[in-house]
């Protein structure tokens, strides 16, 4: 930020001077800049120097112009006088041994300020109204040299304001920057220069946004653009490139600069560092996440448990009735076949007292794997309690339905078990899904069937047509 700004106030009115002014202006700025930033002593003797040879030749222009201006001669000698004081002042400063002490650079920045404001309001634009005016002089009441103690109060106020303002600014860790009413950016504090890298001689608007993330600067601007239109306060978060290349989050809130008019006079704006909330954020969503993931995980898993027979590993009977539902709905639906078959072991009960139960889960789990393996991929086959198991066949008629049965009987009667000697055969009914026929209906149906092929001598099929 500049230590003197300059507007319409200072202007004389006469371009030659007024340039000149502000290049004093600019070579005051950048003084006070190196002082009041930890600059080097060569540096700050450099632009010292460069000040005092500034402001000889402007002086010089300023007396030659003077000249002819019908000033009384006494205030033109002042005016001269003033321009000499500026001189041995500034050769005073330079023989101090370190201009970085504080006393010497507040002794600096406001003999600087003081004198600068008081030459330009005070003597030159005396001297200029007189010019311009020929001759008609207007008497302001003030010195063309001194200040005034209200102005010198004011200026002592403004320089105390401005070094409190750049302490504060450069030891927060805070990103600080301010803008004009154009959105001009005419200061950075010390935390950002550091942070991207940039010293503060070499940063504007453009090297800034450089250092933006690109993703986020079309909102950033689109939003600075609306602030300037419709001035209010605002929040954005964005990335920005750290010195070393690697991006780091900011929370950036910016409000307006409203004069005591109401005027507005541009936007300041402070950014907090918000990377580790950033990066806590997406760790605990990638927790969450994992956590959503094995629950699914576990929940499809307890859900399969649920509807598995433990011991054959196929489906039981909660899986056998939400499925028998779902596939005569879907039969009424679409009006399509669908037929179940009840398989059931015979003397499986013998073969307990027999073998032994240990050997009636193999022949059971045996059985069940018979069965499978005669089946397509969409078939359901169930466990439906103790011998007994349920095939479902999804777009089977029933004389399909009948040769599909026939062969299981004929595979399970070739199985051969070495705890069991003799042949394993089982006995099926079947039965195929009638018009607004539920699955309990068809189910009733099938068992019905079984039961005939039971009577009919067992290893055998047998189909109940509903009549």
């Amino acid at each position: 930020m500049d230590f003197f700004f300059w507007n319409k106030n200072f202007e004389v009115g006469i371009p030659s001077i007024d340039s000149q002014h502000r290049r004093l202006v600019e070579l005051i700025n950048a003084l006070a800049a190196a002082i009041t930033e930890g600059g080097k002593l060569p540096d700050v003797r450099s632009l010292f120097g460069q000040l005092m040879d500034y402001a000889a030749e402007h002086f010089s222009d300023e007396e030659k112009l003077m000249a002819t201006c019908p000033l009384p001669e006494a205030e033109k000698e002042q005016h001269r006088k003033a321009h000499r004081g500026f001189v041995d002042k500034a050769r005073s400063i330079m023989q101090h041994p370190d201009l970085l002490q504080t006393d010497a650079a507040e002794q600096v920045l406001e003999f600087l300020t003081t004198w600068l404001i008081s030459h330009i309001l005070g003597s030159d634009k005396k001297f200029v109204r007189t010019l311009v005016a020929g001759g008609q002089a207007v008497d302001t009441g003030s010195s063309l040299v001194e200040a005034s103690p209200v102005v010198r109060m004011l200026l002592g106020a403004l320089t105390e304001t401005e070094r409190r303002f750049r302490l504060i600014t450069d030891q927060t860790p805070v990103l600080i920057w301010v803008a004009d009413a154009k959105g001009v950016r005419g200061f950075f504090n010390r935390s950002l220069t550091d942070f991207v890298g940039i010293d503060a001689e070499s940063i504007g608007d453009a090297a800034w946004i450089e250092c933006m993330h690109p993703e986020d600067r079309p909102a950033y601007l689109a939003m600075i653009g609306k602030m300037l239109a419709m001035p209010q306060a605002g929040e954005i978060e964005y990335r920005l490139r750290r010195y070393d290349g690697h991006y780091h989050w900011f929370l950036e809130k910016i409000l307006p600069r409203i004069d005591a008019s109401n005027a507005f006079r541009g936007l300041t704006a402070s950014a907090t560092d918000i990377s580790t909330l950033k990066e806590a954020q997406a760790l605990l969503s990638r927790t969450n996440q994992e956590l959503e993931q094995e629950v699914a995980r576990r929940t499809a898993q307890l859900e399969q448990l649920m509807l598995t027979d433990p011991l054959t590993g196929i489906g039981n009977r909660r899986l056998l009735t939400r499925r028998l539902a779902e596939e005569t709905m879907r039969a009424q639906r679409y009006q399509r076949p669908l037929s179940a078959i009840f398989f059931d072991l015979d003397h499986f009960k013998r073969i307990n007292d027999v073998y032994g139960h240990a050997a009636g889960d193999t022949v059971l789990v045996g059985v069940a794997e018979s069965l499978k393996a005669g089946l397509r991929e969409y078939d359901l086959l169930g466990r439906f309690g103790g011998e007994e198991f349920v095939v479902l066949l999804p777009e089977t008629g029933i004389e399909d339905a009948l040769q599909v049965a026939e062969r299981m009987c004929v595979d399970v009667a070739a199985m051969r078990l070495p705890q069991i000697p003799e042949t394993v055969t089982v006995s099926a009914g079947l039965a195929e899904w009638m018009a607004d026929e539920t699955g309990e209906d068809l189910l009733k149906r099938s068992d019905r069937a079984l039961y005939r092929a039971k009577e009919a001598g067992r290893n055998c099929c047998r189909i109940d047509s509903g009549a």
